[in-house]
């Protein structure tokens, strides 16, 4: 239904080049450089600067991919809706969350497709101030993420609020206490996020606060799955969220220990959506979902 010509536009401004485009939509090279060419034709100005590093919009390429984009995903918002009314729930849903929120959303995730099997998503793994960044554009249509900020152009749906603490197999001395210090902790090797993660901030302001020197870490990592890794290996106290571990900690495999520090930053998932703008009816399934998943979980009080 959509016109090829802005479907292959919008493919190369995404791969900056027409093989890569071509790649990606299964068509000739030849065929693909062809119809951008008549686009450009037809439109009377050049949309891409072409170089030996590849391809790059112009002024007018960048007003055109825009208006595309949003054709696009109002054409899918629309076919859904129309899937809806014909009772098929069909639909994709474009998701941005943080890593620490990847169990939680696999969990949530499977119990959503076993009632509409037919909905198709796609994940996308970023920064805390990435996924906030990707859910206002309208590139993602949902988000979780760490303590997003204030903002009238973003909806929070749903938030789960989550103590710091030490992630640590059960066999770890720490584990016999129902809390641990950050003193407690800093007498064993450490393994904490590095500043791409949000959680690092809190780290660094609890430090301050209990022990009062620079951080000292044996192992950071921009990876919580690594962070966990080196935690399962013995390599020492990973100061992460119980929400970073739900599978480890259900299987027994880790124990999480909260810190007992009053003035201890909480971490707060925050389930949001971009304010005024009409989801599409899977879309809006999930997001429903997706909060009461979230109030069926432990929320420690502020």
């Amino acid at each position: 239904m959509f016109s090829r010509r802005a479907i292959y536009f919008d493919e190369i401004a995404r791969q900056r080049s027409v093989r890569g485009a071509s790649e990606r939509l299964r068509i000739a090279p030849s065929a693909v450089d062809r119809q951008i060419l008549q686009l450009e034709q037809q439109l009377g100005v050049a949309l891409f600067e072409r170089s030996t590093r590849g391809l790059r919009l112009t002024a007018a390429g960048e007003l055109l991919v825009d208006v595309v984009r949003k054709w696009r995903r109002d054409f899918e918002r629309v076919k859904t809706q129309i899937d809806a009314l014909r009772g098929l729930r069909r639909g994709e849903i474009s998701i941005s969350l943080v890593e620490g929120a990847s169990q939680f959303l696999s969990q949530s995730l499977k119990s959503f497709r076993d009632l509409y099997p037919g909905i198709d998503y796609r994940l996308q793994v970023a920064g805390s101030n990435a996924v906030v960044d990707t859910v206002l554009s309208g590139e993602c249509d949902v988000g979780l993420t760490f303590n997003p900020p204030e903002s009238h152009a973003l909806r929070v749906e749903k938030t789960l609020i989550y103590r710091l603490g030490a992630m640590i197999p059960p066999s770890h001395p720490l584990a016999a206490h129902p809390e641990v210090s950050l003193p407690q902790c800093a007498d064993y090797p450490l393994i904490a996020p590095d500043d791409s993660i949000s959680l690092r901030d809190v780290i660094n302001r609890i430090w301050a606060v209990s022990i009062g020197t620079n951080p000292r870490f044996a192992i950071v990592a921009s990876s919580v799955s690594l962070m966990k890794t080196m935690v399962l290996n013995g390599m020492g106290v990973g100061l992460l969220t119980a929400v970073d571990a739900f599978d480890e900690i259900e299987r027994g495999d880790l124990v999480f220990r909260p810190l007992s520090e009053d003035r201890v930053s909480l971490s707060v998932l925050s389930l949001i959506s971009a304010s005024g703008r009409t989801l599409s009816v899977a879309a809006s399934l999930l997001l429903q979902h997706l909060a009461a998943a979230m109030q069926e979980e432990l929320v420690v009080p502020a």
